[in-house]
């Protein structure tokens, strides 16, 4: 009886976690590593949130930034908006894709953070608006890139 019990709840929570997996916009909670204690300026904040090639999962270390800029969010009472963006590698069309995942994302994982989810616009813009050259690979990255905009709603 134990033993059908353990398998029924294995099987359950494969299937839970599957279905998490499957969205594609995840922010990775299974990722859980030591955080330093370290203070962020409101400039350091709004920095972009850069990607690996053709992936939409936040990176390990930008999790002590987003979670102090949704403290700021909540505690401010701003509204955000995220661009994600693509370098110019593939078709349009999937980097237009693979942009609105990043931009949701990072809106997601705020989200679980407890900022409220009409606080946030996420807009993808693929490869349309490069920050860097496509031609080489430091310029690519720097377009593989999530742009955070806060906008104070108290004024």
């Amino acid at each position: 009886m134990k033993t059908k019990t353990c398998t029924t709840l294995l099987c359950i929570l494969l299937f839970l976690s599957l279905s998490i997996n499957s969205n594609a916009a995840t922010y990775s909670p299974s990722r859980k590593i030591l955080r330093s204690a370290r203070s962020y300026s409101v400039a350091e904040l709004k920095k972009n949130v850069e990607y690996d090639f053709a992936r939409s999962a936040i990176r390990d270390n930008y999790y002590d930034r987003l979670d102090e800029l949704a403290k700021l969010i909540i505690d401010k009472n701003y509204a955000v908006g995220l661009r994600g963006h693509a370098d110019a590698v593939g078709t349009f069309k999937g980097n237009w894709v693979l942009s609105q995942k990043r931009a949701d994302a990072v809106k997601l994982y705020l989200v679980k953070k407890g900022v409220p989810e009409d606080k946030i616009v996420s807009v993808a813009f693929g490869s349309t608006i490069p920050a860097a050259s496509n031609k080489t690979t430091t310029g690519r990255q720097k377009n593989r890139r999530v742009e955070i905009k806060l906008n104070d709603v108290n004024s």
